[in-house]
């Protein structure tokens, strides 16, 4: 027996509402200490529609490697040294590129060590190496990409001590658990100076939203919470309206 035809299958509108909707793209930027993690764990035990912390497979690396190349010796040129852990890290941002690309469905896709994270760790340990035309060329390109990709960063803020006194307990190791102060402060400020640079880059670009969230105020389930509060609101707002056939 012949179907019954539905308003589906006017012409073009089978195909909208087929058509998945792209996630949300957040990430929780900030400091060692501050929290990424374990609110990113938080954020996906409260809403199964969020895909926290996603994984690059090594397929996905390896098929990163041949369009990387071009890229990888324009970071290099003029050449002043091999530049290995920065090329590593270029890779792996095309990877989280294309691993975000190729996401469909609705709720969000949650990076705690995202695009973000890796350029401003580029800029804090690249030293000498990154002051270069090539590097600069790179990284322009590269913040112009995210600045189209991801739709929020959600700042995860707290003051320096806490940080300190977080990185000096916390489970995970780090280089400068036991460090003394001085180390301590040292560090801290050249990463704050590197997200301040990588956030005011994306901005300029009209990039993503900034939303900044204290995390010394809260326990992680309450700031979790409510950032999941102000994503469904952004989502909504956000939502395709299918256009029916006239």
């Amino acid at each position: 027996m012949a179907r019954r035809p539905t308003v589906l299958d006017a012409p073009g509108v089978r195909a909208q509402v087929r058509a998945p909707e792209p996630p949300l793209v957040v990430e929780l930027a900030g400091i060692a200490g501050a929290g990424k993690s374990t609110i990113a764990h938080a954020l996906a035990r409260l809403d199964p529609e969020i895909r926290a912390r996603p994984r690059v497979s090594g397929p996905s690396y390896l098929a990163s490697v041949p369009a990387m190349v071009p890229r990888a010796v324009s970071l290099h040129w003029p050449f002043r040294g091999l530049l290995a852990k920065e090329t590593k890290r270029a890779l792996r941002l095309h990877a989280l590129h294309r691993l975000v690309h190729r996401m469909r469905g609705r709720g969000a896709v949650v990076f705690d060590e995202g695009p973000v994270y890796m350029l401003a760790r580029t800029l804090a340990l690249g030293g000498r190496g990154v002051a270069t035309p090539g590097f600069e060329r790179w990284w322009r390109t590269t913040v112009a990409e995210w600045a189209t990709v991801l739709d929020v960063v959600v700042w995860l803020e707290a003051p320096d001590d806490v940080l300190a006194a977080r990185i000096h307990t916390r489970p995970q190791p780090h280089p400068l658990r036991g460090a003394d102060d001085p180390a301590m402060h040292g560090f801290l400020g050249s990463y704050r100076a590197a997200f301040d640079r990588v956030l005011a880059e994306l901005r300029v670009r009209r990039g993503p939203q900034l939303w900044t969230f204290p995390t010394d105020r809260a326990s992680p389930e309450e700031t979790a919470r409510a950032l999941l509060a102000r994503l469904r609101a952004l989502r909504e707002t956000a939502a395709p309206v299918p256009e029916l056939a006239r």
